[in-house]
């Protein structure tokens, strides 16, 4: 069984190029916890632009090397887990940036990072968003809580 792919939206028709996956969305706004979205029992399937930033969430959220066990992923995640006891400071927020930028720069989905903005969100969390040019000259925004 394949999930339903919408072959009329835009998305679809003219940004095949930043490929589709199971959409992910954060479970509360408050939250750092991600979850597969369901409807009707089945998975529920992004392309095009929310394609690419649901796969910015997931490098993002990945360890680094916690997939090297499938050689298609060899080097694949973000090494911001390395940072977790790490206490507040601007150089953990600094390492945190670095860390993302490298990760987007190896996504072959996207040709430029235009910016990225970490800030303290509460006691023990960060909220980064970003701003990317996709493969096909989009501008791709989001945020992810880590």
């Amino acid at each position: 069984m394949t999930l339903y792919v919408d072959r009329e939206s835009e998305d679809f028709r003219f940004y095949k190029t930043l490929n589709e996956d199971v959409q992910l969305q954060p479970v509360s706004s408050k939250s750092k916890h991600w979850d597969i979205q369901m409807q009707d029992g089945d998975y529920v399937n992004v392309t095009g632009h929310d394609s690419l930033n649901n796969a910015i969430c997931i490098a993002i959220m990945t360890r680094f090397n916690e997939l090297d066990y499938i050689p298609l992923y060899e080097g694949f995640g973000c090494r911001i887990h390395e940072l977790i006891k790490a206490n507040k400071s601007e150089m953990v927020r600094y390492k945190i940036e670095l860390f993302i930028i490298d990760v987007l720069k190896q996504m072959r989905r996207i040709k430029e990072v235009n910016w990225i903005e970490v800030e303290d969100n509460e006691k023990s969390k960060y909220y980064v968003r970003f701003s990317v040019k996709s493969i096909n000259d989009t501008l791709i925004e989001g945020s992810v809580t880590i």
